[in-house]
């Protein structure tokens, strides 16, 4: 049932493009459209290239995060130093804060 209504829009299609063409400023109207088509499809290829190049930098930063990760976790002393560094700082911020609610109370 539905190849015959397939073909049946076809043939509609078929007799509005002879119509279209006929008319006195048909073809420019097609050629128009196509013309714009032809821009829209250049437009999504650039779009297109630009979100491939995207991606590329996405992975190679990725990349690099992964590879820092890792020298990270081979060199868990210098993490340990580091993590006590910065807990001091969390630690001694926190304090500082404590001390400035308090005074705006």
């Amino acid at each position: 049932m539905r190849e015959s209504s397939d073909i049946k829009d076809l043939i509609s299609y078929r007799y509005d493009l002879i119509n279209l063409l006929n008319s006195k400023n048909g073809f420019g109207v097609v050629s128009h459209s196509f013309n714009h088509s032809k821009a829209l499809h250049f437009a999504c290829d650039e779009d297109f290239n630009q979100i491939q190049e995207s991606i590329k930098d996405c992975k190679k930063k990725l990349e690099a995060c992964k590879k820092k990760t890792e020298e990270a976790y081979s060199d868990e002393s210098a993490g340990d130093d580091d993590i006590e560094r910065l807990q001091k700082e969390l630690d001694e911020d926190m304090e500082l804060e404590s001390k400035i609610n308090d005074e705006l109370r």
